[in-house]
């Protein structure tokens, strides 16, 4: 559980219980207070979260004996507005003394009390080290004794000063207890002191009542809502979480999410960074439906859960569901999002841009992973249908027949398993925009024939009714097989591929532009927030690969790359795939041999024993050994190799931190890696 303790240390203890009661105004019974103060002499070590010092001189005296997490504040002070009051009866022109117990306090007492508005220029500090003040003056002290010689004189007790707003809303606030600042208290408060800074106040005030206005929406919303900090406490809940958690109010407020909600691991969703999260989970035997989502609105910074009752939700859902538009329909990629320089891509980019600029159908041709529907998705933004829908649509999903009642919808009734009050077409919801038709070369014969009536009339029929729909959309196909060939074969109709070819767009595969590969390959490094850089064999294996998966391939090996955890990836840290692409056995050992020679003048000592020491590992791993650092002592002796048992510990060592060596923890020994074998053979 979170610690909330706090230490008050005063010169006084008057003044410390005067602070103490002050700060339970606000806070309650929620943090433990402790009171130290240089009259009782009890002060020795504070190991308090907060310690608050009200004397400045004594700051480092304190901080010595504090912890090294404790946060020290010197609170600002002011005065009761009924103390303060006797001041103002005091004639403006008068000389009035300001008494404390040393001369820096008396000095900040004066300072404080022109800050309030007293409206006395001539304020004299005076303090026990002075001899006497003049006999009939005006004496203001804030609750201290007058200890020097003061014949005939007005003394007026100001009573001891108490800590301003400011600085109990910054201790609410450095101990996540910011919740309990409440409006009344405020009020009450300000009522009774002369605030420091009235911007401050007014502030405070301002915040609390949009707090207050928080709860007031919270309350009339029907879910269940509950706003946590990011180290998972509550800070405010709807009176519908409330019901369905079954806790009372304001219990969970300042305690952590997971005292309730059990099954939530909150601490993974925050460490993981997850913006949101969805779970259904048991809470009291009831299913719940939990929804994480990270929130910054100003206001309220953390995460924002929804619950509720999972029956509740599914009747609910099933009512909107046939209204509400999902996932598919808007376009999010532009041509800006396409990355390359070579001609071949730029030249692409422009054709595909002035095709934007027509209603005709497009049929986009290349391999898997080219990025065809970043281009489908670029020419939808670029035309007069941007403000329209984009629905994708793979062809190959769907068996023979279900693809025709997404594509057009169907009425109620009109097969078995139809949903009540039919559904609507993937084609309807694409009108006044694009309907993209990927992996087109998939699509049945029977679908074909539809679809192609559709291009030619501009009208859809749902499975089941007889209405005729109109509708107003662009078609953009795309697929990575040889239509030509399919129609010859009779696997694709020939007067639909005519239909879909109107504007052909060819998008080149990633080997036939290789002066973007690296480009490309920065652009997700960036995307995974990789530093790593490659060597110079694998740029030279980059520029040979065939990248036969084109964009998607790459965007793998930058990823595979990134979780490698090396500065520099050499050729032999690649995929084994791609090393095997560039040639034969031997061109794969030669350019490994290459990439991962170390350079002799790296090791400390003669090369020589460290070639001995390699081949005692390497002659062990083929023979299925174990083999220590012991067992090397005793090969050099009886070779007569002058090697100390200590000399071969860090030989090892070595050996491990260029990567030729493995040396396991216990009595494991050490086995050699498939680089230190490659070392073997370049040194022998």
């Amino acid at each position: 559980m979170e610690r909330r303790d706090l230490a008050i240390i005063t010169l006084k203890k008057d003044a410390g219980e005067i602070y103490s009661n002050q700060i339970r105004e606000f806070l309650g019974d929620n943090i433990t207070i402790n009171l130290y103060s240089y009259e009782e002499n009890n002060i020795t070590y504070c190991n308090e979260r907060l310690v608050i010092v009200s004397v400045r001189l004594k700051y480092q005296d304190i901080e010595s004996i504090c912890s090294p997490n404790t946060q020290i504040i010197i609170p600002k002070l002011t005065f009761e507005k009924s103390s303060f009051n006797n001041i103002s009866k005091l004639e403006k022109n008068e000389t009035v003394y300001v008494y404390n117990l040393s001369r820096s306090m008396a000095l900040e007492t004066v300072d404080l009390i022109h800050k309030l508005g007293s409206g006395i220029p001539n304020l004299i500090p005076c303090y026990p080290k002075l001899k006497s003040i003049p006999s009939g003056s005006i004496i203001l002290t804030p609750g201290e004794e007058i200890l020097i010689e003061a014949e005939n004189c007005e003394v007026i007790d100001l009573g001891y000063r108490i800590i301003d707003l400011s600085c109990i809303v910054d201790i609410a606030v450095k101990l996540n207890l910011e919740h309990l600042i409440k409006e009344d208290l405020l009020k009450k408060f300000m009522d009774k002191i002369i605030p420091t800074s009235y911007i401050t106040e007014k502030l405070l005030l301002t915040q609390t009542k949009l707090e207050n206005q928080f709860d007031f929406l919270l309350s009339s919303i029907d879910e269940g809502i509950i706003c946590v900090s990011n180290d998972g406490i509550v800070q405010f809940y709807s009176h519908v979480a409330k019901d369905i958690l079954g806790v009372n109010e304001n219990d969970m407020i300042g305690k952590h999410i997971e005292q309730y909600i059990k099954t939530c691991d909150f601490n993974n969703i925050v460490n993981s960074e997850t913006t949101y999260f969805q779970k259904l989970t048991k809470v009291n035997n009831i299913d719940i439906n939990l929804e994480v989502k990270y929130t910054n609105i100003g206001l309220f910074t953390g995460y924002i859960i929804k619950v509720t009752k999972f029956y509740q939700a599914e009747k609910k859902q099933a009512k909107l569901r046939s209204q509400l538009i999902k996932s598919g329909n808007i376009s999010k990629y532009t041509f800006d999002d396409i990355i390359g320089n070579s001609d071949n891509i730029q030249n692409t980019k422009r054709i595909a841009l002035k095709m934007a600029q027509s209603n005709s159908s497009i049929l986009i041709m290349g391999e898997s992973g080219t990025g065809k529907e970043l281009f489908a998705q670029s020419i939808h933004g670029s035309s007069s249908r941007s403000n329209g829908p984009f629905v994708a649509v793979n062809c190959s999903t769907f068996q023979d027949g279900l693809l025709q009642s997404e594509l057009f919808g169907y009425e109620e009734g009109a097969f078995t398993g139809a949903k009540k009050g039919g559904k609507i077409g993937l084609f309807e919801l694409a009108n006044n925009g694009t309907i993209f038709l990927y992996e087109i070369g998939e699509m049945d014969l029977n679908s074909q024939a539809i679809l192609l009536r559709v291009i030619q009339e501009k009208q859809i029929r749902r499975i089941g009714s007889d209405k005729v729909i109109d509708v107003d959309i662009r078609i953009i196909a795309a697929t990575n097989r040889d239509l030509k060939k399919l129609v010859c074969e009779n696997k694709f109709r020939k007067d639909l591929f005519y239909r879909l070819n109107v504007l052909p767009l060819k998008i080149s595969p990633l080997r036939d532009r290789n002066e973007d590969i690296f480009l490309i390959f920065d652009s997700f490094k960036k995307n995974l927030d990789a530093n790593f850089k490659l060597s110079d064999e694998a740029i030279k294996i980059f520029k040979s690969h065939s990248w036969e998966g084109n964009i998607r391939e790459l965007r793998n090996v930058a990823e595979y790359c990134s979780y490698l955890g090396k500065s520099i990836i050499e050729a032999s840290d690649l995929p084994e795939y791609i090393i095997e692409s560039i040639g034969s056995k031997d061109d794969c050992k030669k350019l490994l041999m290459k990439s991962n020679k170390i350079e002799i003048t790296k090791f400390k000592r003669p090369i020589n024993d460290y070639i001995f020491v390699l081949e005692k590992v390497n002659k062990a791993y083929e023979n299925k050994e174990r083999i220590g650092r012991r067992k090397i002592y005793e090969c050099a002796v009886s070779e007569g190799i002058f090697l100390t048992e200590q000399q071969i510990r860090s030989i090892l060592l070595e050996l491990q931190d260029h990567e030729l060596i493995k040396v396991l923890s216990g009595r494991g020994g050490s086995i050699i890696t498939d680089k230190g074998i490659l070392f073997l053979e370049q040194n022998k």
